[in-house]
């Protein structure tokens, strides 16, 4: 199957086409025992879905939670452990400074960055800009699940670039820039990993893999030697160009999103909780 995904014109885009309900077959599956094996028709519908929506298209699905809006959370975490492994293969990983099991709690825990070099969006309620999930592994993650288990009491709508159009808009300023994204950078956690790659590469089917994270870029500014004032340039255009194209979807309680980490930047806006109000809560998994 070649993968065709779609350009989203910023003004022209309607979200509504990429949400989608849980079967009623499917969802009953779903919260079985966790012992239990998934039957063959969830597993197939989770594949049609990841080629339809993830694999193409437009590299993201919502599962609407209205299908399931009455669920309890333990319900929720059960029924995120069966569908993730459905989705592809979970990856799984543990370093000093980064965790992710198979299912990941998404909490504010209090932590508070200062500058664009310092930053931890998971465990906090700040502002997270535009980027890419695992940006500094050698292999980053291919997709990822969120599932919102509870919105917060006030903003925290997730933003999303497509990467497709971002390049192609990037080329019609300059053909050079993308020539210039091409290039092996050194993204640095500034936390003792260090990997370099370049920003835009793409797979032996042709399919982009666009990797970026802006604080780990500019850590390892003083390690990528090719990096000029043109080189300067090209990355000011590109984050200038997300401002422009991003879109932003609020997601609802209960609602699963599927995302493409290769072509699908994400970001998110700052939130507030409420001590009478139930927390921000998230659950997180990635794919290969």
């Amino acid at each position: 199957m070649t993968a065709t995904f779609s350009r989203w014109p910023h003004a022209d885009f309607d979200p509504k086409g990429a949400y989608v309900p849980f079967p009623e077959d499917v969802l009953s599956d779903l919260l079985r025992d966790e012992d239990e094996p998934v039957t063959q028709t969830t597993k197939d519908w989770a594949v049609a879905l990841m080629q339809r929506h993830v694999h193409s298209g437009n590299g993201f699905v919502v599962i609407d939670g209205e299908s399931y809006r009455d669920l309890s959370p333990d319900q929720r975490i059960g029924l995120t452990k069966r569908f993730a492994p459905c989705l592809g293969k979970p990856i799984v990983h543990h370093s000093k400074h980064l965790k992710q099991g198979l299912v990941t709690d998404i909490k504010d825990k209090g932590v508070r960055f200062k500058s664009s070099k310092d930053q931890n969006f998971n465990a906090s309620n700040q502002e997270a800009i535009e980027h890419t999930e695992s940006t500094e592994l050698p292999k980053p993650i291919g997709a990822f699940l969120l599932h919102n288990i509870q919105p917060a009491y006030e903003g925290g709508a997730n933003r999303f670039v497509n990467a497709y159009t971002l390049l192609e808009q990037l080329e019609g300023e300059n053909s050079n820039y993308v020539d210039v994204l091409k290039r092996p950078f050194i993204f640095d956690t500034a936390r003792g990993e260090q990997v370099e790659a370049p920003i835009v590469s793409y797979d032996n089917q042709g399919h982009l893999d666009f990797r970026w994270m802006f604080a780990f870029l500019e850590n390892g500014r003083p390690f990528t030697k090719h990096w000029d004032g043109f080189v300067q340039e090209a990355i000011d255009a590109t984050r200038n160009l997300m401002d422009k194209l991003r879109i932003r979807i609020t997601l609802a309680k209960g609602d699963i999103i599927v995302v493409n980490n290769k072509m699908v930047l994400h970001a998110r806006d700052g939130f507030v909780d409420h001590p009478d109000h139930p927390p921000r809560w998230l659950l997180r998994s990635w794919f290969a």
